[in-house]
């Protein structure tokens, strides 16, 4: 219970997009990252320009999804002035968890309205939490003093109160190690975010304290708005709740799924696999087709170029129990179908 406080507050720096400019808040839907951990912490310390950042022991843990959709008329009503709704549906092993982020966008001004999950709800109600005008570019700040709302934490009902500061405080060179979608080196402009929050309870003030600081590094030729990596760190301290504790999430971005597929891939239906091989059925042939399986760590476990998918094609796999995302693209379009392994 203690860590989904910590869980929901993340989802404010998870979708912290960017890049040199940073063009939009919002990347692009469906898109796939690779949650990961490490042994010892990363030193984020390093700002200004020509910066090198090399994080090298990064190891497969999970999967997030994100997609993004508008606010349903309940939503609107609870959430107000929310335009955009970001959902991100994660896996780690065999725990699924999903969560929602609520925004406002007015004038490419971006403030977050409201978040959900399973057991908190934040409700950005009385002041929301601006990020800033977009696009940014480096060497740009907005300090908002006047974050304020209201919460519920499992029979808990309280209020907040607090600050978010955004900055693109560096810029230089990242290198990641290979983590199961090839390793990767390239230019850098860093997003940084820090949210302080005093929590409110009954008669009581400040019971405790969250304070989140995240870092996301976006890559100037990637076109999705999507981070290239992304830590977050939040601490919470809520004697209240018995919460005394520090968590840190990394990401990965591996891909852009389901895009709108051509008339061919659209009519691929993929079979749940039950001997060693997956099945994949399509009413008509598909030329020049890339096959690609990812694990539910994100770790690509088989790729094949250049095919042709007829009525009845297999790849020839063996998996282990688990869920699995199969992929067919070609130069058009691509879909991406989930597959369980029982």
């Amino acid at each position: 219970m203690k860590t989904k406080l910590l869980s929901l507050f993340l989802l404010l720096s998870i979708f912290s997009f960017g890049q040199s400019p940073i063009n939009s808040f919002y990347g692009a839907n469906n898109s796939a990252f690779q949650l990961l951990t490490v042994a010892s912490s990363l030193d984020h310390s390093a700002t200004g320009a020509n910066q090198t950042w090399n994080f090298n022991q990064l190891i497969p843990l999970g999967t997030s999804i994100h997609t993004y959709t508008t606010p349903t008329a309940t939503e609107s009503s609870t959430y107000t002035g929310t335009t955009n709704v970001i959902v991100t549906a994660s896996t780690v092993g065999s725990t699924n968890s999903t969560g929602k982020l609520f925004t406002k966008n007015v004038a490419n001004e971006v403030s977050i309205t409201g978040l959900t999950g399973a057991d908190l709800i934040a409700n950005f109600n009385t002041n929301n939490a601006t990020l800033g005008n977009f696009p940014m570019n480096y060497g740009f700040s907005n300090n908002d003093t006047n974050v304020a709302g209201s919460f519920t934490y499992t029979t808990y009902n309280g209020t907040f109160t607090g600050s978010l500061v955004t900055t693109v405080d560096a810029h230089g060179t990242l290198t990641l190690n290979d983590t199961g979608n090839g390793a990767y080196s390239g230019n850098v402009t860093r997003l940084k975010t820090v949210l302080n929050l005093s929590l409110n309870y009954g008669f009581f003030t400040n019971i405790g304290t969250v304070t989140q600081t995240s870092y996301s590094y976006y890559d100037s030729t990637d076109g999705t708005n999507n981070p290239i990596f992304r830590s977050v760190t939040t601490a919470a301290v809520v004697p209240l709740l018995s919460i005394n504790q520090s968590d840190t999430t990394l990401e990965r971005f591996v891909a852009v799924l389901l895009n709108v597929p051509d008339t061919n891939l659209s009519s691929i239906w993929v079979k749940n696999p039950i001997e060693d091989s997956i099945e994949i059925k399509s009413s008509t042939s598909i030329e020049n087709a890339t096959v690609t399986v990812v694990d539910m760590f994100g770790k690509i476990i088989y790729r094949i170029v250049n095919e042709k998918i007829s009525e009845d094609y297999k790849i020839p796999i063996s998996l282990n129990k688990g869920m699995y995302l199969v992929t067919i693209s070609n130069d058009k379009m691509s879909v991406t179908k989930k597959i369980i392994k029982n």
